[in-house]
């Protein structure tokens, strides 16, 4: 016969075993996650502070060097930009007269800048070594073929040669 107290009292009975239960298995798997970690040499995480750091330090690897280019007759200003290998690069170039060009053939790099002082954005990663030649694509007026300024890339060891 069905009683609602003896009910009740083997509810109470399966949920008090299956809380041990439970507890036991939690248990195992505490001490075999100790037991494991502790068998790889305390190859615990490392420090979330020291993670962030890792982090940022990638971030800011990533991030290009911005110089900034002015193109005037009959010269650019820096007329040297000096790099490294394989770091980033992000010249924003403007004009300070006329429309003048902007290439540098080895990176296959090749921009008209216009005139109204507006900067053209350039982005390109050198992977090679050595000094290169910028020089203006758009005729620019009489002396246009002195409009010539140089890119040296060094390498990482801080050799401009390859």
């Amino acid at each position: 016969m069905f009683t609602p107290i003896r009910a009740c009292s083997d509810a109470g009975t399966r949920l008090a075993t299956s809380r041990r239960v439970f507890r036991r298995v939690l248990f195992v798997c505490t001490l075999l996650t100790i037991i494991v970690a502790s068998a790889r040499g305390s190859a615990a995480p490392p420090p979330l502070d020291v993670a962030r750091h890792a982090l940022s330090v990638s971030r800011r690897a990533a991030e290009p060097r911005v110089v900034d280019v002015i193109a005037r007759r009959f010269e650019f200003e820096p007329s040297v930009i000096t790099v490294a290998v394989g770091e980033p690069v992000r010249l924003m170039v403007r004009s300070e007269d006329g429309l003048h060009g902007f290439e540098i053939k080895k990176f296959k790099v090749n921009k008209d800048i216009p005139r109204g002082g507006e900067a053209v954005i350039i982005n390109f990663t050198p992977n090679t070594a050595g000094e290169f030649p910028i020089v203006c694509s758009e005729y620019c007026g009489d002396h246009h073929e002195d409009m010539r300024g140089m890119l040296v890339v060094q390498a990482r060891d801080g050799n401009s040669s390859p």
